[in-house]
């Protein structure tokens, strides 16, 4: 690589690797995707992950380790091999991830698609240091030893706003991989790409839940649905972009009234004997809710404690992701049909949650009959934050590797 800009190496703080390893990376020979070592890598990782984390116990830490596990990552590899049959697939090269705090465990995931598609790695976390971001690199570390050879492959860095840095390691990137905000992706990229290399940026996006009133009420215990919910939304303060902050209630008035009392009244509950809410985000949405009352006409706003705000509003627009906030802060409306959602549903809404699995098919049907143009995933609630390899719409494996046609 060459040094364009004085010292820039010197303003990088290393993790994993160091600046011989990373001058070296581009030299590193792409794999085909889902390689026999690359999966066995991986589940050495989960095996060393689960170790680390027995005294911890962190949910985050563990959904991620698992997803590494050799069963799950052969039976996703199958599916590209049927996908891919007759075709001869490899990694671009170097792929260079940037990703946001909010998160703990996403780098991982980001690198793990990355290692999966055959491309060698560099990726730059964020400032402040976590205890998952610890405990990966700890696990990292320890499988490096035994298989050294990951050593030359991987290099895990942190500096500060350094635009010469973002600079050098995008010339020696085939992939660029940028998780953020909207402002965090423009300023990113000021930093060019030469022409023919692959970038792919996840911007700023929110997500909905359709809750329908009679799937709640033939329930008698709702714990599975409160338990879900919650681990959509609060494990992360409500800060991840498939984490539900509209709430969209699918029924008659009726209905819809009785199952949100049986619902809130359960959830509520749960929240509030689970969840720390720092004063912060107390104030802000209390401050939101009020602010929203003032500006809009027939608002109801309901809380419980102060760990949950609700704004009941009387019809949806386009612009009410524009109104969210995290840490228990949710906007609700009704309908007996799809209908008053659809408004909602732009390119800023990432993912719909729905109460029952069987749900997801006929809401996909529905969204593609209304022809709205957000939305790329439908879950059950309790998998909004499940990770995978098409995620906005975009396959993170063919993206991040190339295709060899003959003949």
């Amino acid at each position: 690589m060459e040094d364009r800009n004085n010292n820039w190496q010197n303003s990088i703080q290393f993790l994993q690797g160091d600046v011989s390893v990373l001058e070296q990376l581009a030299e590193q020979r792409p794999y085909i995707p889902f390689s026999e070592e690359t999966i066995n890598f991986l589940d050495a990782l989960y095996q060393a992950l689960r170790k680390e984390n027995q005294s911890v116990q962190a949910a985050d830490l563990a959904a991620f380790s698992f997803w590494c596990r050799k069963g799950n990552l052969s039976h996703i590899r199958e599916q590209y091999v049927c996908q891919w049959k007759g075709k001869n697939v490899l990694g671009r090269g170097v792929a260079f991830h940037i990703v946001p705090s909010n998160i703990p465990v996403l780098f991982a995931f980001s690198m793990v698609a990355s290692l999966l598609a055959g491309d060698p790695v560099v990726l730059r976390l964020p400032q402040n240091e976590t205890m998952q971001e610890q405990m990966i690199l700890s696990a990292l570390r320890h499988v490096m030893e035994v298989q050294p050879e990951w050593k030359k492959r991987i290099v895990i860095l942190r500096y500060g706003h350094r635009k010469e840095v973002t600079d050098a390691l995008s010339r020696l990137c085939q992939v660029r991989v940028i998780w953020g905000g909207d402002h965090s992706i423009q300023e990113i990229q000021k930093s060019a790409l030469e022409p023919g290399k692959t970038e792919l940026a996840f911007a700023d996006r929110r997500s909905a839940a359709v809750l329908r009133a009679d799937a709640i009420l033939e329930k008698e215990d709702l714990t599975d649905i409160v338990c879900g919910f919650y681990n959509d939304t609060y494990l992360n303060d409500q800060n991840a972009c498939s984490s539900p902050s509209l709430l969209y209630w699918l029924g008659s008035p009726e209905q819809a009234a009785l199952a949100h009392e049986k619902f809130w009244n359960a959830a509520a509950s749960y929240i509030q004997s689970h969840y720390e809410l720092g004063a912060h985000l107390a104030v802000q949405k209390w401050e939101q809710a009020m602010y929203i009352a003032a500006t809009k006409e027939n608002v109801k706003i309901r809380k419980f404690g102060n760990e949950v705000v609700l704004v009941k509003l009387p019809e949806l627009s386009e612009s009410i992701w524009e109104l969210t906030v995290p840490g228990g802060f949710f906007l609700e409306c009704s309908g007996e049909t799809l209908e008053g959602l659809y408004p909602a549903l732009t390119r800023k809404c990432q993912t719909l949650t729905c109460v029952k699995e069987v749900e997801c098919a006929e809401l996909a049907e529905k969204l593609i009959c209304a022809g709205v143009s957000g939305v790329d995933r439908i879950v059950q609630i309790g998998h909004a934050l499940d990770f995978s390899l098409i995620w906005d719409g975009i396959d993170l494996i063919v993206q991040m590797s190339r295709e060899i046609t003959c003949g």
